[in-house]
């Protein structure tokens, strides 16, 4: 259920509610570029067998990581790899440089 009110001074506040099965997701990504400031262009990975190197599927999303300043340019290397959780339509991560 999702409700959205907007205020007399136009700010706009969304409120979700999430029943048994519903909720955040959270999948194993990689990183594959800087986007802008701290936001990055990643994509899934499907984890395997022990031991190997994990696949890439789907294409790439645009996903914030938290911990960084909102202001300043991300400063994650290229190439590792990160949880993501879905907050509605948003994908954010949380990586230390």
């Amino acid at each position: 259920m999702n409700n959205e009110l907007q205020t007399t001074n136009g700010v706009s506040e969304v409120t979700r509610l999430a029943g048994a099965g519903g909720g955040s997701a959270t999948f194993a990504a990689r990183i594959k570029s800087n986007y802008a400031y701290n936001v990055y262009m990643i994509r899934f990975v499907e984890l395997l067998a022990e031991g190997t190197t994990p696949t890439e599927i789907g294409g790439e999303l645009k996903a914030t990581n938290l911990a960084e300043d909102f202001t300043q340019t991300g400063q994650l290397a290229v190439g590792i790899y990160v949880l993501v959780c879905t907050a509605g339509d948003k994908c954010v991560f949380y990586a230390e440089p």
